[in-house]
């Protein structure tokens, strides 16, 4: 109650301040405030140009809701591509707010179709479509993802009518409103494909274990000697090494065994059956904070990165138990994901 009377007294304040502006001071305050946002977009835009590759964190988290970090996202900006890998649910907002090039995504990149990877399909596929996107959509993934990207294309088929009737063809062009999808197709079970080669940007995919969801895959990047893997959701499998080979970022997920049997337990205890199961099912698919630090060292990886983080990190104490062990098999640098969080590689060759 406290905090409601706080928000209706901040409302007021800027309610009898903006009654209290000329329209003249008004109009200053709007362009003001236009201006500095135009300037973040051409900023976020020349990020393209930029001859470094960049990584970002825009989700972090796994399915479980909490206020520290969104579902899975991660953003690949190289060689005037912007590719996103997966998309849980808020992470195109984080996109806009963490003032990346929505207008000049050029693909989407899923490893599996479980909704808290797939759930913001649609919003940014919109997003970027409104923002001067140049091209239809490309969009990427196992099979599998021709009925994922033709369910949200008729999800927002009306919408999009409707954007095209009110503002007209000239300002949301039909012929850049579509999502075409990209089925990724294996050979051979253990060797990577490369399915994206556009301006220096290499994109290899592989098959992981995350069973019952069949196929699932995780990416490996390459671009002017640098070299970043993502492994999607997986148990720890024999080829995930050879996939991350002399990787300079890893980026895993991370699922602590101990901390989610607690919570499983905790559960059950509190007559939960359902969510008890749920949480002793997910760790059968999944790979520990330890396993992928071996993953990282068999691998040669420079920095590991967690993201996927499961479950939520609450204080000092559940990331004390999330890490606990992974210096002890990796010798590299360590990081736990953030939503945000940045990484830039300068060109090697």
């Amino acid at each position: 109650m406290k905090r409601a009377w706080i928000v209706l007294a901040c409302l007021s304040l800027v309610a009898s301040i903006a009654l209290s502006c000329t329209t003249d001071q008004l109009n200053s305050l709007m362009k003001k405030r236009i201006k500095s946002m135009l300037e973040d977009r051409a900023q976020a835009m020349e990020m393209l140009e930029d001859p470094d590759m960049h990584v970002i964190l825009v989700g972090s988290g796994g399915p479980l809701d909490n206020e520290e970090r969104l579902a899975s996202c991660t953003a690949i900006i190289a060689g005037g591509e912007f590719i996103v890998v997966d998309l849980g649910a808020g992470t195109w907002r984080n996109v806009n707010l963490l003032n990346l090039p929505s207008g000049g995504l050029s693909a989407v990149f899923l490893t599996h179709f479980h909704s808290d990877h797939i759930a913001d399909l649609g919003e940014a596929d919109f997003g970027s479509w409104t923002q001067a996107r140049k091209t239809n959509l490309d969009v990427y993934g196992p099979e599998g993802v021709d009925r994922v990207v033709r369910g949200f294309s008729m999800a927002y088929a009306l919408d999009k009518k409707y954007r095209i009737a009110h503002h007209g063809e000239d300002i949301v062009p039909p012929g850049t409103s579509a999502m075409v999808s990209h089925t990724i197709h294996f050979k051979d079970p253990d060797e990577a494909v490369l399915f994206f080669d556009r301006n220096g940007l290499k994109a290899y995919a592989f098959l992981v274990d995350h069973f019952p969801v069949v196929p699932a895959v995780g990416y490996r990047f390459e671009y002017k000697g640098n070299v970043v893997v993502i492994t999607g959701d997986t148990k720890k499998t024999p080829t995930l090494a050879k996939h991350a080979k002399n990787a300079d970022i890893l980026i895993s997920e991370g699922l602590s065994m101990r901390a989610v049997k607690v919570l499983s337990d905790a559960l059950a205890e509190a007559n939960q059956p359902r969510l008890s199961k749920i949480m002793k099912d997910v760790m059968n698919y999944h790979i520990d904070p330890v396993q992928a630090g071996e993953v990282a060292q068999e691998a040669g990886a420079k920095k590991l990165v967690f993201n996927h983080v499961v479950p939520p990190i609450i204080n000092r104490i559940v990331k004390s138990i999330f890490l606990n062990g992974v210096k002890d098999v990796y010798d590299g640098e360590i990081i736990l994901g953030e939503d945000g969080m940045r990484f830039t590689l300068a060109p090697k060759e």
